[in-house]
């Protein structure tokens, strides 16, 4: 692993070297608990930049909590959204019996993906 990579997988809470240059921290997600700055839009770019600018007209680009509904099945999967072509998802099963631990897979455009414990249909959806 080369210096520049290892350098941008530290966390927050791990020391810096004196000689590490510039980077004094690394944020890993656009919870904030300060409020949002003209700053903090100027040097944000791509998706990062886009929820910042939601949270701005106090919209959510990305809700974070599960999806919630009913059993998807081959006529009615459960629609995931997504901005790319593909994925991850982790299903839990249904409610009751047909619970079971946490399975995780790559959904894809234009396939439907069966899990293969419960049985439940999904399919990915570009937004």
């Amino acid at each position: 692993m080369n210096r520049l990579v290892a350098v941008a997988f530290r966390t927050a809470t791990t020391p810096m070297r004196a000689n590490a240059g510039a980077l004094t921290s690394v944020r890993f997600s656009s919870s904030h608990s300060a409020p949002l700055t003209k700053e903090d839009l100027e040097h944000t770019t791509g998706l990062e930049r886009a929820e910042l600018e939601a949270e701005l007209r106090g919209e959510t680009l990305f809700d974070r909590n599960g999806l919630k509904g009913p059993f998807g099945t081959r006529a009615k999967p459960v629609v995931v959204p997504s901005t790319t072509n593909f994925r991850p998802v982790a299903c839990t099963g249904g409610v009751g019996d047909q619970e079971h631990e946490l399975l995780w897979f790559n959904l894809f455009a234009g396939h439907k993906h069966i899990c293969p414990e419960c049985g439940q249909f999904f399919q990915l959806k570009q937004v």
